[in-house]
């Protein structure tokens, strides 16, 4: 599902791209409006408060972002990994249901086996389509990032043209230096990722570790190093926390996996004491 996300975000880029807002008549419309036009007033509001130093700007305004993304963010891999715990306890059980699933020669088996294995989900606490909000970064992200993409490919007067300098390189220039920095911060992000689920999936991680940094190097030699900047911080800020959030939530994931384990071996006990109790009482 990232996956899918990731390629559509892309495409969208790619396609904006396309797009021309060099001239101030046309510089308007739903888009322009409502996310171009906000973006920039903030692009220089930050940009006058750090005295004209945009580049620590765009940085702030990434830091804002994953801030406001970072609860979601952490629901997400909390589900995974206690789903990933619980199911591991409960696996046999519901691979059973599963092959049911696939033998039903009739809709009614279909549908029987499917209403068995939903009932069993939510007797367990698991809930595997809860890591579609997984996709809400990702959707909230979307307009943001266009639309700093579009103010820093089509500024308006003053602010970052007058003021293009940060480091080493020019903001409103492409730089190689940056470029191949964000690519291969791009590269480290997925593969950071990876190693904190199963081998068996791994392949979308290893995809993106491809068509990332392709991604990252064909926009950057075709933007402003500004965006090159965004996406290398972005990048940063993103392998530092999903590293420590997958390390402290597959804890949380693993104890209640044993929770669970502890909980159905209770729960046979019980069941299995009436039966104990009524052989000693025919004795």
């Amino acid at each position: 599902m990232k996956k899918k996300w990731s390629l559509f975000f892309m495409s969208l880029i790619v396609l904006l791209a396309g797009c021309d807002y060099s001239h101030k008549e046309d510089q308007h419309g739903f888009f322009y409006t409502i996310f171009v036009r906000p973006m920039d007033a903030l692009l220089h509001f930050l940009g006058r408060s750090f005295h004209d130093n945009y580049g620590l700007a765009i940085i702030v305004i990434v830091l804002i972002i994953r801030l406001v993304l970072m609860p979601l963010m952490f629901v997400q891999v909390k589900n995974i990994h206690v789903v990933r715990g619980k199911t591991k306890v409960v696996k046999p059980e519901i691979d059973k249901i599963q092959e049911k699933i696939k033998e039903a020669k009739t809709p009614e088996e279909k549908s029987a086996a499917n209403k068995l294995l939903m009932k069993k989900y939510n007797d367990y606490g698991i809930n595997p389509f809860k890591n579609l909000i997984g996709t809400l970064p990702i959707l909230i992200q979307i307009p943001i990032l266009l639309g700093l993409y579009t103010c820093i490919k089509y500024p308006t007067s003053g602010g970052i043209i007058q003021h293009p300098h940060f480091l080493w390189f020019n903001l409103m220039h492409t730089d190689i230096a940056m470029t191949c920095i964000a690519a291969f911060l791009y590269f480290i992000q997925p593969l950071v990722n990876s190693i904190h689920y199963p081998k068996n999936e791994r392949r979308s991680y290893y995809v993106m570790m491809i068509l990332s940094p392709l991604f990252i190097i064909y926009a950057s030699l075709q933007s402003a190093s500004a965006l090159s900047l965004y996406w290398a911080v972005s990048a940063t800020f993103l392998i530092i926390q999903m590293h420590f959030a997958h390390s402290h939530y597959a804890k949380i994931g693993k104890a209640e996996g044993e929770k669970l384990k502890q909980r159905i071996e209770r729960q046979r006990r019980e069941s299995n004491t009436p039966s104990q109790t009524e052989h000693t009482q025919e004795q």
